[in-house]
């Protein structure tokens, strides 16, 4: 049950582990490709998120993970989790070991998700944030945007929401803006375009200057 000092987080494709992520975020200077990353220089990246994820989250907050938390199995980024704070639960995406999409492979990926400490592991989900007329206001949680009926990136369609009158907190973009004008009432919660979880109170921000 929630109680009223327990907050929720959002953010997606943090990608533990990845030297190509580690270029692109600057953490690599020097190098020409991925292939020339350095396990150091992964590290700082990995590290730099660690400290900016705890610098907002504490040990009884939530936060969803919409997707791509590591290309790795989670069982050789286990010393990571245990030290982010919050419950973790996780919407997959498509790098995920444990998404439906790697088949029989994924049912073990969920186990080694759930030993390691994730809380939930999902394809998508439902939830309230404070705010609106009512109270509180639906966002849904996916890790790809909602489904473009004339898009053509059909590579997963079939895991992508029908749009709908509810706002959908999302990833896999890599975008460095939080909305984008095609998105219509989608936000983008990845760790390209805001560098730390976002908050609740953040969420209704972008929701109200939409």
């Amino acid at each position: 049950m929630r109680t009223d000092n327990v907050r929720m987080f959002f953010t997606a494709d943090t990608h533990f582990g990845h030297r190509l992520m580690a270029l692109q975020r600057g953490h690599a200077p020097g190098a020409g490709s991925r292939d020339d990353v350095t396990l150091e220089q992964v590290r700082a990246h990995d590290e730099d998120i660690v400290a900016s994820w705890n610098s907002v989250v504490s040990a009884e907050d939530v936060v969803w993970h919409l997707g791509d938390l590591t290309l790795k199995h989670t069982a050789e980024i286990a010393d990571i989790l245990c030290r982010l704070n919050g419950r973790i639960r996780l919407v997959l995406g498509n790098h995920d070991r444990a998404h439906p999409h790697f088949r029989e492979r994924a049912i073990a990926a969920q186990q080694e998700l759930l030993r390691t400490g994730i809380e939930y592991v999902c394809t998508a989900a439902r939830v309230t944030i404070p705010g609106g007329s009512s109270g509180r206001i639906p966002v849904m949680l996916s890790h790809f945007p909602y489904r473009d009926p004339d898009g053509d990136d059909r590579q997963f369609r079939a895991w992508q929401l029908e749009a709908s009158d509810d706002w959908l907190l999302h990833g896999h973009t890599h975008s460095h803006a939080a909305v984008d004008a095609d998105l219509p009432r989608q936000i983008h919660v990845g760790w390209d375009a805001w560098q730390r979880p976002v908050s609740e109170a953040q969420i209704l921000r972008s929701i109200r200057s939409a």
